[in-house]
This record gives structure tokens, sequence and C-alpha cells, in this order.
């Protein structure tokens, strides 16, 4: 019997505990996680995923902006989102030298969905597509984390 049967990103999810389902979704869909042969290339690609994730969710606040200009749509906009994707590039620079750093920055970035959803419900929004965006920046955080943990 083989001592290693799962890819890395499977080891990972598991890892991610009550997420694990959500976090095989999301990683399967980019072939360069899937083919990753260790964990600086896991977390590499991973970031990478984040990174793009957190942009796309603070190009929809910034196009909801104009729709629904409220104070949390602002904030969510300009202030949290713009904080998680300096954490995510932070924690992709460091990989290499610095990865309790990197691994520090990847679990840092999970605040702005956080501060972001908090601030929302606070003003009684109710948009599935905000909670949504929230969830999958949070969980990219949280996978981010558990994989640059190996390093």
């Amino acid at each position: 019997m083989p001592a290693f049967c799962y890819n890395l990103y499977e080891i990972v999810c598991n890892e991610a505990k009550e997420d694990a389902n959500n976090c095989l979704q999301v990683l399967k869909a980019d072939p360069r996680i899937t083919s990753a042969k260790d964990y600086r290339d896991l977390s590499k690609f991973i970031l990478y995923l984040a990174i793009n994730k957190a942009i796309q969710g603070q190009n929809y606040f910034h196009n909801l902006m104009y729709t629904h200009p409220t104070k949390a749509i602002r904030q969510c906009a300009n202030f949290w989102y713009s904080g998680t994707i300096a954490s995510f590039r932070s924690a992709l620079r460091e990989l290499a030298e610095d990865p309790e750093s990197a691994n520090y920055d990847a679990r840092a970035a999970g605040d702005g969905p956080t501060s972001c959803q908090r601030a929302i419900m606070a003003e009684g929004l109710n948009n599935p597509q905000i909670r949504f965006r929230n969830y999958q920046t949070s969980l990219l955080s949280n996978i981010a984390f558990v994989a640059t943990n190996h390093l």
C-alpha cells in the first residue's frame, strides 16, 4: 500500500476541516494547483488564485458602489479588500525567504472579508453575492494559511 495516496491539495483541504468540501471544489478548478508537486508551488498557485479572486471581489464592490453607495460597500471596496489583496501579495513575495511571515499574511488576508461582511450585516444588507464573495475570499485565506503552514 503506498504511503502517499493523496494529492497535496487534497491534504490541505482535509486540514481545512469544515471547509474541506468547498476547498476541494475551489482548488480542483485550477490544474496548476492539482498538479503541484511540493508545498511551495502549491502555496504559490493558491496565492495566485486568492489574489485573482480578491481582485474580482474588490471590482464587484467598486461596481456595487454605483447602485448601492453605502458606507459598508465603500469600505469593502476601498479599504478591506485593498488590505486583503496586499496581504495575499505580501504572502506570495515572502514564500521563498520567510515562510513564517507568508503564513501570517495568508491568515491576515481573511480579516478584510470578515470585516466587510460584518459591516454589510450591520447595515442590514442581505445580498447573497456579497456573502458568497466574502466567504470565498475568507476560504482562500484559510486554504493559503493551511498550505503555507507546510513550508
